[in-house]
């Protein structure tokens, strides 16, 4: 799995990571269901994985991101089966060290959408690791997450106003 941001936006991301440590991780909801005996499907079978997050506001010098992660496993015959589904969401919680920096908007947004679903992954992996051994299911591992730049067009970086 592949988190991309633009250089810019994993500048912002970094400014207010050098100033946070994360304090606490908490499972916030979970929701796992298992549609049929995995012998009735045909392997291989595949994963579809999707995140998002929203940050809540600073209270007390600490920040709460909440990320949410969906993973399906399908079969790969003609018509793709489900075979599980696993909802979830984590609250990280971020203590701003330094008490007289304020985080921009900007920041927070990049932070959310990169630093905290990265530092959230590994909980979710190892969750659905944990309840798909329980259903008696051995999906492909998820992938390791990945934090890469924006490939940006070469146009797009070409000099502004050159002819």
């Amino acid at each position: 799995m592949i988190i991309s941001q633009d250089l810019d936006t994993i500048k912002s991301a970094q400014l207010l990571q050098s100033h946070c440590e994360l304090i606490r991780v908490a499972l916030r909801q979970c929701h796992a269901t298992v549609e049929g005996p995995q012998a009735d499907n045909k392997p291989p079978f595949s994963l579809r994985v999707s995140h998002n997050s929203v940050a809540h506001a600073l209270l007390d010098s600490v920040l709460r991101i909440e990320v949410h992660f969906q993973v399906q496993s399908f079969d790969t015959s003609e018509e793709p089966s489900l075979i599980f589904s696993v909802v979830c969401a984590f609250d990280l919680d971020y203590s701003i060290e330094d008490k007289t920096y304020q985080p921009t908007p900007e920041s927070i947004a990049a932070f959310k959408d990169g630093t905290a679903v990265f530092n959230s992954w590994s909980y979710a992996r190892e969750l659905v690791q944990s309840l798909t051994s329980r259903m008696l299911l051995q999906p492909p591992p998820l992938p390791l997450l990945r934090v890469v730049p924006k490939h940006v067009p070469a146009e797009q970086t070409a000099i502004v106003g050159k002819k």
